[in-house]
């Protein structure tokens, strides 16, 4: 930007604020509705108070009153003074206290009156916000502060909730109406297992059955939190295994102004708790490995990383697996695969002194029309399946017995019959389909396998010759192929019979063909014969006789 014209240039500039403007927006910087509670309690908690006490009133939703006996309030002008907290030197130091905090319990009420040290003041907000001055009266001399409120808003049914999360790792005793409020998550009470380390203190539970229950943290006894979400995924941990309430301990942690309920979210603080998560987790593990329970949290371990921890034990048995069905069906549904795992029995699990060949990385098993014959050849040959394992120090990661799944795609597979098991041959919706007594199947690396049960393997049909019967792999694949928002079951129903028709056909075998053409009256039939001749077209029935 310049300046045009021959005037004289503008006047030097500097910062200012315009108070009264600022006192009448200020309160929009609040986000929370109770707010305001938690910095009466933080107040009470700085000023040494042993207990603080809340009273309501069942007759006034809008009346509450906070007392502790800590140190009371020796210049009422600091708690009206914007940027200054009052706070000793080493609390300061300690906590840095914006001077904010006070202003939220003003925008929250009508009016506030404080009781401290022999000294009285009552502070309609609005006036004292547009700048009125206020004169302290005497009163009573008693230890501590008692601050009443006239809310401008009644307490809602859920104050009571709300205060027992809010205090729920609180250092100070709090009571409402007389009845303390349970603190279990608080330094001084907690009696389970603790971890002392520089920057927090963890009170922690093991349980291996816990499956990712995401712990709190605390700063300056207070919940750290995000958009009203008492409990959040960041800094909280969500780890299988554990769950832990973290107590941030020392003054760098950077809270969220003028709030103080998240952590200032920057690359450094990720970084520091990342790295505490990390400490917090490893003398988890040195709990355990004290405990003698490694095998017990194995899993545990694995996924928090610690995999010195458990590098030398064998792998469980729980993380071996096979496909126990065959996943042979163009279009299989994949998300019914893990039903389809079943245990290895113990004494088909590799294990470095027995070689046996086996997969790694079990859960990334996905059936899909590249994967199908693969996952077919998995099942007919009984190779075992490690659920993902990524320890590269372990013994099974440099066995040549062992292969992740990408390398066991890439072997080549065959499928063949032999001429004297060979039935006929044709094809049906445009798929080769073979029928046969039994074919072979040939995996590279693993040799060939005889198989004798339906598949889809190599774009074809391969049908174990049978009795005609309900369930062919043909069936399914043209249900996946046609199942949808027009599917007609009927429709479906007449393919499946034209389908044993066809294959009937291909056989040869006319006594099949009638046999399913007449499926459906095979209970009106029973026991009833008769002569069937077609020529040219034409269908002769003849003499339809009960036994």
């Amino acid at each position: 930007m310049s300046q045009t014209g021959s005037g004289p240039f503008p006047k030097a500039v500097r910062v200012e604020a315009d108070l009264a403007s600022l006192l009448k927006n200020f309160g929009e910087v609040f986000s929370g509705e109770t707010i305001w509670i938690r910095e009466l309690l933080q107040n009470g908690r700085r000023a040494g108070a042993a207990r603080i006490d809340l009273f309501t009133d069942r007759s006034d939703p809008n009346y509450l009153r906070i007392a502790d006996n800590g140190s009371g309030v020796a210049d009422f002008q600091a708690l009206l003074t914007m940027g200054r907290s009052g706070w000793r030197q080493e609390v300061i130091e300690r906590e840095n206290p914006f001077g904010l905090g006070f202003y939220a319990a003003l925008y929250a009420a009508v009016t506030v009156e404080i009781r401290s040290q022999g000294q009285r003041l009552l502070l309609n907000t609005k006036r004292v916000l547009a700048g009125d001055a206020v004169e302290p009266a005497p009163c009573e001399i008693r230890p501590g502060t008692v601050i009443t409120l006239h809310l401008k808003k009644p307490l809602p049914d859920s104050f009571e909730k709300h205060l027992e999360e809010i205090v729920s790792g609180f250092p100070t005793p709090v009571c409402l109406n007389g009845v303390p409020l349970p603190r279990p998550y608080a330094l001084d009470v907690w009696k389970g297992l603790r971890f002392e380390l520089p920057e927090a203190t963890a009170l922690v539970q093991l349980d291996p059955d816990l499956r990712y229950e995401t712990g709190i943290t605390f700063l300056q006894g207070q919940v750290l939190s995000k958009g009203g979400d008492f409990r959040r995924s960041w800094p909280g941990f969500d780890r299988r295994g554990i769950r832990a309430y973290v107590h941030l301990q020392g003054e760098r942690w950077r809270v969220r102004v003028p709030d103080r309920d998240a952590l200032y979210d920057d690359g450094e603080a990720r970084e520091r708790i990342a790295a505490l998560q990390k400490r917090i987790l490893q003398a988890a593990a040195d709990q355990i490995v004290a405990q003698g329970e490694v095998e017990k949290y194995f899993e545990c371990l694995l996924e928090w990383g610690c995999f010195e921890v458990v590098r030398d034990l064998p792998i469980p048995e729980r993380r071996w697996g096979r496909i126990v069905s065959p996943a042979h069906l163009p279009h299989y549904d994949g998300e019914g695969l893990d039903d389809l795992l079943g245990s290895l029995p113990a004494s088909k699990i590799p294990a470095s002194e027995n070689g046996l060949r086996f997969i790694r990385e079990g859960v990334g098993l996905h059936a899909d029309e590249e994967t199908l014959d693969h996952l077919f050849a998995a099942y007919a040959f009984g190779i075992p399946i490690l659920d993902a394992w990524n320890d590269p120090e372990h013994w099974f990661a440099k066995s040549s017995a062992g292969e992740d799944l990408e390398e066991f795609y890439r072997r080549k597979l065959s499928v063949s019959v032999e001429e004297q098991d060979l039935v006929a041959e044709g094809s049906w919706w445009g798929k080769r389909v073979v029928i046969c007594r039994r074919f072979f199947l040939t995996l590279e690396g693993y040799g060939t396998k005889e198989i004798t049960e339906d598949a889809f393997l190599d774009g074809a049909f391969w049908i174990i010759d049978r009795p005609l019967h309900y369930h062919y792999p043909i069936d399914q694949a043209f249900y996946f192929q046609t199942q949808g928002e027009d599917f007609d079951e009927s429709g479906f129903d007449a393919a499946m019979e034209n389908f044993r028709a066809n294959l009937a056909i291909i056989k040869r075998d006319p006594a099949a063909l009638i046999q399913s053409a007449l499926e459906e009256y095979a209970e009106a039939l029973d026991g009833g014969r008769f002569v069937v001749e077609a020529n040219r077209g034409e269908i002769r029935v003849e003499a339809l006789e009960r036994k």
